[in-house]
């Protein structure tokens, strides 16, 4: 699971059970506003992959909608 999310997320198994997931970076407004999460956690790994699978799809949605700006 690292390998997929390893660069993006520090994943890290939570205190008494389960899995938790921080981003590696800041963490804006208007990523929240994009429904974006800080933190993610599953009570398995698979759980956990899920909910960045979803963070995944969603940066890439955000990404594809953005406006092109053009340079002078």
């Amino acid at each position: 699971m690292s390998e997929l999310y390893g660069r993006r997320w520090l994943i890290s198994p939570g205190v008494g059970a389960g899995w938790y997931a921080i981003r590696r970076g800041p963490f804006s407004a208007h990523m929240h506003d994009l429904g974006l999460s800080e933190v993610r956690c599953g009570a398995t790994l698979a759980d956990l992959a899920a909910g960045l699978e979803i963070e995944t799809r969603l940066e890439d949605q955000s990404r594809q909608r953005a406006p092109l700006r053009m340079v002078s």
